[in-house]
């Protein structure tokens, strides 16, 4: 069961799915409340049995969407606060952002990571290591010009010259959760390993969904939750307990991060 409702313009819950609760809504009505209405992007607020997921949708047809990782002076932005000043001297507005993968001490990507067409860090094809970025199948989320793909590690690998063509923006991460519509076979559907997990998705639209469970929840459960409730056909894990999610109450709160996936306003043409 899930209670989604918009930020701006409140949809009456229909009998199944009950009504918002008030914490909740009075929550998002505080991230929001500076936010203008007149955007694509579409931020929802669910509760998934005892989860709390923010789930930010796009469409990469028509709107703004790419990862950053350092500023202008070479130095990791690391947080939403640097990256939404970086946006606004260069007169965009951020709408939803989340942090992009997993990173190491110095704030790298782990994986593969590509900017404005130029790779940044490579490929990283490591299997048998320890931590979730190595558990099999991982994968890499590309936008290309229009488009957005999450392909296996070995897809990417095997038809690197095909692949790296069509990403202006990229990240690798892992594991994938869903692959054409199935869980990975490596989630337990009773495994008490419980936290907080965000994610990047494509539904059968090709629409791409950025979310974040905001309290514990383990990787089946997000999965269903990400094919069934938002219709994901492919989800890529992003990262656990220091994800967090532009905007929320608790969006600048703890450690920095590597690079970032952001969803900016789109300017109107003059």
């Amino acid at each position: 069961m899930h209670f989604p409702f918009f930020p701006f313009t409140l949809r009456r819950p229909s009998p199944r799915q009950g009504k918002p609760f008030a914490s909740l809504l009075g929550a998002v009505f505080l991230a929001f409340s500076g936010l203008a209405p007149a955007h694509a992007a579409d931020l929802k607020q669910y509760q998934y049995r005892q989860t709390f997921i923010s789930a930010c949708r796009a469409d990469p047809r028509t709107d703004v969407i790419r990862t950053y990782w350092k500023d202008d002076a070479g130095t990791p932005l690391g947080t939403f606060v640097r990256l939404d000043t970086l946006l606004r001297a260069q007169n965009q507005e951020m709408l939803c952002a989340t942090n992009a993968g997993i990173y190491d001490k110095q704030l790298q990507p782990l994986g593969l990571y590509i900017e404005n067409g130029s790779v940044l860090r490579k490929l990283n094809t490591r299997q048998n290591a320890y931590g979730n970025f190595y558990m099999q199948p991982n994968g890499v989320f590309i936008l290309g010009e229009h488009k957005a793909y999450i392909v296996e590690t070995s897809q990417f690998s095997a038809e690197a010259e095909r692949w790296s063509a069509l990403s202006r923006y990229a990240t690798q991460s892992g594991p994938l959760m869903i692959v054409a519509g199935q869980i990975n076979t490596r989630f337990d559907p009773n495994s008490p390993n419980a936290v907080v997990r965000n994610a990047v998705c494509l539904d059968a639209e090709g629409m791409v969904t950025l979310a974040i469970a905001r309290n514990p929840i383990s990787f089946y459960d997000f999965a269903v939750f990400l094919r069934d409730e938002l219709k994901c056909s492919d989800a890529l894990y992003l990262d656990g307990s220091i994800s967090r999610m532009y905007p929320t109450l608790e969006a600048n709160m703890g450690p920095a991060f590597g690079a970032m996936i952001a969803i900016m306003k789109k300017t109107a043409s003059k």
